[in-house]
């Protein structure tokens, strides 16, 4: 049976994992950089809560705590955690950086990213918003009424949206082919297996590591509505990376 794809006039991660950005960007759902692409910590229902309140002090420098660096050569950057609301900003502050200049430019950066996902959400007719649980993380037992309760936070927010949401929950050793599929309301669809990626190349990866090709069979089914000079801009975007 022919399903078509459901169609949308924006298209956001609003976290946990990282790969819940690269997979829409991978999938052309997603063609901006917004403020959940690369940040860890907190939970689904307080993300909700922190664009329902604007991102107030989503990025305020007494409240950073320095928690070591993230470890990569090629992009070696200090890591922070906001105490307030327990975000943790992996991939932003240079190492070797002045803090206090940095710190101006990432939240300039992520002002920014704030308003454009604000006004994108208040332009659009039809929404989708997606949570990807992290693999390996501390805690990923979300329940249902989680979901159910940042959904509406969502929605009391944006009352003149239709918002849906798409959630994928990690379950270690259920396979895809096994995957369960629940219809949690009437807006959001929430699909649970085990998408770890645990090798690339014959090496052992952490265990946040997401098979990207997993998230790809189902993220097709989904189409963000894209003007001609989007889709160019996307595919130039897309050659340069």
């Amino acid at each position: 049976m022919f399903n078509p794809k459901k169609k949308y006039d924006f298209i956001f991660g609003i976290g946990e994992a990282c790969s819940c950005s690269s997979s829409l960007r991978n999938a052309n759902l997603q063609i901006q950089s917004l403020p959940f692409d690369w940040i860890g910590g907190s939970d689904f229902v307080k993300r909700a809560d922190i664009i329902s309140n604007d991102f107030h002090n989503f990025l305020k420098k007494e409240n950073l705590e320095y928690q070591g660096n993230n470890g990569i050569p090629s992009h070696l950057c200090d890591i922070y955690k906001n105490n307030e609301n327990n975000l943790i900003f992996n991939h932003d502050f240079l190492s070797g950086k002045n803090f206090d200049e940095e710190c101006v430019t990432v939240q300039n950066k992520y002002k920014r990213r704030a308003e454009r996902l604000s006004n994108n959400i208040k332009n659009s007719k039809t929404v989708l918003a997606v949570w990807l649980s992290t693999p390996g993380a501390a805690r990923i037992d979300i329940s249902d009424d989680e979901y159910i309760q940042g959904y509406d936070i969502l929605t009391k927010k944006f009352p003149e949206q239709k918002i849906d949401l798409l959630v994928f929950n990690y379950e270690k050793g259920l396979s895809f082919k096994n995957k369960k599929y629940e219809k949690i309301s009437d807006n959001i669809e929430k699909y649970t297996f085990d998408y770890h990626k645990p090798f690339h190349k014959g090496k052992q990866l952490p265990d946040y590591v997401v098979d990207e090709k997993l998230m790809m069979k189902i993220l097709k089914n989904y189409e963000l509505k894209m003007s001609l000079k989007q889709k160019w801009n996307n595919y130039l975007y897309k050659k340069s990376h």
